[in-house]
């Protein structure tokens, strides 16, 4: 009876009471069960889809009958889906699956249910099935539970790495051996919605080692409203995503984020107004993001492995969902409170963290990055911050500056470092002749450090700091036009970064 049954494991809130096979009343008796069965073998032999509303009065019925019967007839096999050999390579037009949601529902600790039950009258007539010695995580044999060690879900007695790693390691064993028995042209279609960026982050990077491409994704109406109160299913998810992908079949050209950004950028004000479809009909935002991000990951997955970012590092995909995610931000709250959205993930969640505060309580710092797939080592990591008594402090310009100077200035390579040099050097008395400085070719000024300065001239706590990045700004600003007007089209300058933007 499926509301005993609402839970991840067999774990009934009441207690269920015997209901009759074969009466007529209640749930779970023969009748109800097998209609189901009946009219899914109707629909096979004269198939329909639901017509639209408008169509409904002029066609006279609620439904358009399809010329397309469907072929009976299948071959069902109980064996694991990372061990397709059964299946010749390139053997098959489409794939259709439905994956673990990671740490969501255990699979087999529901299916022990069952098993130990249909054991009994079918391990004569299956014996490979049902009568095989059967060892569990401690290794004890037990005859009555179903094989898990396969099973692609994140194992509860693992550390949280280990148990990642694991559930990410075996979904890839999956794609690949989708990706084998796949034509050239087939399609693998899948759907997956998790309220947790770090599960659906391992499914895509499963997805995209095995060599798929996202190639669309569609939003369709979940399954929230299943058990009492919705106690499965999507859990209050109004919709989940149907994920469509390809098998690439050309190595990805490196493209940098700055430039994926604005491709991303133009698509997702192309569905701005299904965007407004969806507010008008009182969907939650966090759906809505999920529908846009998923939109957003299609180019990314043309190009995984080779998006670069500022460093020249490869793109992650957390990273990458964190920049979309900054995307997304633009069409809500005012743009006024938000750090700028062409600096780096890292560097836009630095700037949205502290804003004008010069240290938080590491607690703090932690819960608001939570989320967003960036830590507050990695603020330390690159220089910008430091913990002492856990509390977390922002390493002051002025020395940032002076420690800065003394360096080759291209080990500057973000945003972040080259604003606060700047800021630095605009300060009195700093011993740097700020214009001077900006016609060296010796080091490239990152396109977005711009933006940077203006948010510090607008959010800096400190007055003195607000005044240094306002004139670092102007500052650069000049010395941009300055070489712009002095530079011929294939005269490639320290500015190349800013001129490509401009041209873009």
């Amino acid at each position: 009876m499926a509301p005993f049954l609402s839970n991840s494991n067999y774990a009934p809130k009441n207690l269920p009471t015997e209901n009759s096979v074969f009466g007529s009343l209640g749930r779970g008796n023969w009748t109800s069960t097998i209609e189901g069965i009946l009219e899914g073998l109707a629909w096979a032999n004269e198939p329909w889809e639901g017509a639209p509303a408008e169509l409904r009065e002029a066609i006279g019925n609620a439904r358009i009958t399809l010329d397309d019967k469907i072929l009976t007839g299948a071959d069902i096999q109980c064996r694991s889906s990372t061990d397709l050999s059964c299946f010749q390579d390139a053997s098959f037009d489409l794939v259709i699956t439905d994956p673990p949601f990671g740490d969501n529902i255990y699979y087999s600790d529901l299916a022990n249910f069952f098993y130990a039950w249909l054991r009994l009258p079918l391990r004569s007539k299956y014996p490979e099935l049902f009568d095989r010695k059967l060892a569990d995580n401690s290794g004890v044999e037990n005859a009555s539970k179903t094989p898990s060690t396969q099973e692609a879900v994140k194992p509860r007695w693992l550390s949280e790495e280990e148990g990642n790693e694991r559930y990410r390691s075996l979904l890839t064993a999956c794609w690949i051996e989708a990706h084998r028995v796949l034509k050239d042209g087939g399609l693998l279609a899948f759907t997956f919605h998790h309220s947790e960026d770090e599960q659906w982050a391992i499914v895509l990077l499963s997805l995209f080692d095995a060599g798929f491409i996202l190639e669309q994704t569609f939003p369709i109406a979940s399954d929230e409203m299943k058990g009492e109160g919705g106690q499965f299913g999507a859990k209050g998810t109004e919709y989940d995503i149907i994920h469509v992908c390809r098998k690439r079949l050309d190595e990805p050209a490196p493209v940098s984020w700055p430039k994926m950004r604005q491709w991303v950028k133009a698509e997702l004000h192309r569905l701005r107004q299904l965007l407004e479809s969806y507010k008008a009909r009182e969907l939650s935002m966090a759906d809505i993001r999920v529908i846009l991000r998923g939109k957003a990951l299609e180019f990314y997955s043309r190009h995984y492995g080779q998006v670069f970012t500022a460093e020249n590092e490869p793109l992650s995909i957390n990273h990458a969902l964190l920049g979309i995610n900054q995307l997304l931000d633009e069409d809500t709250g005012s743009p006024e409170n938000r750090p700028p959205s062409i600096v780096q993930p890292v560097a836009y969640q630095f700037l949205r963290v502290f804003a004008d505060k010069s240290a938080m309580r590491a607690d703090d710092v932690g819960k608001s990055l939570r989320g967003t797939g960036i830590t507050k080592k990695e603020f330390e990591l690159r220089g910008w911050t430091k913990e002492e008594s856990k509390v977390v402090h922002c390493e002051p310009i002025q020395e940032r500056f002076e420690a800065a100077r003394l360096r080759p200035r291209k080990e500057m390579k973000t945003e972040i470092d080259q604003a606060h040099f700047l800021v630095g050097a605009a300060l009195p008395g700093s011993g740097v002749n700020l214009e001077e400085e900006l016609d060296k070719d010796t080091w490239m000024v990152r396109r977005s450090v711009e933006a940077v300065l203006q948010w510090y001239a607008k959010t800096a706590a400190d007055a003195e700091i607000r005044k240094a990045a306002d004139r670092a700004k102007f500052l650069l600003a000049r010395s941009i036009e300055r070489r712009r007007t002095r530079v011929t089209p294939e005269q490639r300058t320290l500015f190349d970064d800013l001129e490509d933007d401009f041209l873009e």
